[in-house]
């Protein structure tokens, strides 16, 4: 196919390096929304250890729509792994949600995670909010607080895959009572569309950016 002058100007223009930046970032594009890059990247940092009955569920928020007040995706997978956990496998008497409204966004992540609980069917009284967190380190502090006060002896800290070894040695380093890391089931929510792909990419490619950010400060 033969280009308009105009474009074979901007061609030839270019130089050899930024045609293959431009053709290296279109095949990380097609390679994280045609396939499951977006899983194996995530598995990087994943710990989890084997399921036994704890004293409380906690569950980690991770995002919400700051224009509808819908959870994320990935909030969502996490709430309904949980929401599993508790009323077929009876792991624990209580589910904690935590977090709290972000930044800017007016909608805290706490009060809609206990909602879609009990949607799925988890009673209003067996779940604990903490709604102050706006981030994992805090989620931690807090959580680990109200364990304190209602003598926790153990705990499941459940969160996505990619997340678990971040937000478990938080809560390890915050004081927690042992701690057994899980991941969140993904089939729990569609996430195999391109779009879907895109997003859980860019997820990860964020808690990467998180992890060494934590680990030059010294909280890792």
């Amino acid at each position: 196919m033969k280009l308009s002058p105009r474009y074979e100007k901007i061609y030839r223009k270019l130089p050899p390096a930024v045609w293959l930046l431009i053709g290296t970032l279109l095949l990380f594009i097609l390679l994280s929304g045609f396939t499951n890059f977006n899983v194996v990247l995530g598995r990087t940092w994943l710990e989890q250890q084997p399921l036994k009955p704890v004293d409380a569920l906690v569950i980690l928020g991770g995002g919400i729509n700051e224009e509808t007040g819908v959870l994320s995706f990935k909030t969502e997978e996490r709430v309904r792994t949980g929401a599993k956990l508790y009323l077929e496998d009876h792991i624990a008497p209580v589910i904690v949600v935590s977090g709290g409204k972000v930044g800017d966004n007016p909608f805290a992540e706490a009060p809609a995670m206990a909602t879609l609980l009990q949607t799925l069917g988890v009673v209003e009284n067996n779940i604990l909010q903490e709604d102050k967190s706006q981030n994992t380190l805090e989620n931690a502090a807090n959580v680990v607080i109200l364990g304190k006060k209602l003598g926790w002896r153990n705990i499941i800290v459940l969160t996505s895959d990619f997340h678990t070894s971040r937000a478990c040695t938080f809560f390890r380093n915050a004081g927690a009572p042992p701690v057994t890391c899980r991941a969140a089931d993904r089939s729990t929510v569609q996430q195999t569309s391109f779009v879907r792909r895109l997003q859980s990419t860019k997820v990860v490619l964020r808690e990467y950016a998180a992890n060494c950010y934590y680990w030059l400060t010294g909280k890792l």
